[in-house]
């Protein structure tokens, strides 16, 4: 009787294991080129595209986001791959100092995306682009959020990654950011 239940139990808990675990098939990752946004990075494959208005550091624009989430709802250790860009006018970036004041501006608008909480900044070069990062940890939940934004050939690049928290070191993590590359 005991492997009778062994034999029909094994099949349901593979399908169970199939279902909650893993990325359901998302996990491959593809080098991404965005010909429009001007830069390139290995992403998990099947972004997608989209584009709303928002009010960032240079005004009013179009913002344009390639973003990944798990198909479906999973046990996962990532929740969300994004690089989002809009344009820079060149009046807001003429010089160091001001495009310093422009990534300060536009890290502080990112964190009230996640909260009301002072979120300290650093300032980082991303791949060789000056820019600023911060991290953060939801309250009650198991999940961070990792944004890197930098400014390069008129353009404001943000990338952003959600993962369990324990998910931290995680190669495909480092991939994603070291892998970024403007495009000229």
């Amino acid at each position: 009787m005991r492997s009778l239940f062994k034999l029909s139990i094994l099949p349901l808990l593979g399908i169970v294991l199939a279902s909650c675990g893993g990325s359901n098939g998302d996990n491959s990752w593809v080098h991404y080129t965005s010909p429009q946004g001007a830069f390139s990075v290995s992403f998990p494959s099947q972004p997608k595209t989209s584009e709303k208005t928002e009010v960032t550091a240079f005004g009013k624009q179009v913002v344009h986001f390639v973003t990944w989430r798990p198909k479906t709802f999973s046990i996962d250790k990532f929740k969300l791959f994004e690089v989002s860009y809009t344009d820079c006018p060149a009046r807001f970036i003429s010089d160091s100092l001001m495009t310093d004041i422009m990534l300060d501006s536009s890290i502080r608008i990112r964190k009230r995306d996640f909260t009301d909480r002072d979120i300290s900044t650093q300032p980082i070069d991303l791949n060789g682009y000056p820019g600023r990062s911060f991290m953060y940890e939801i309250p009650h939940d198991n999940n961070e959020v990792i944004v890197k934004q930098c400014i390069t050939n008129n353009r404001r690049y943000d990338l952003v990654v959600i993962a369990r928290r324990d998910q931290g070191t995680n190669p495909e993590i480092a991939e994603f950011f070291n892998s970024f590359t403007a495009l000229k």
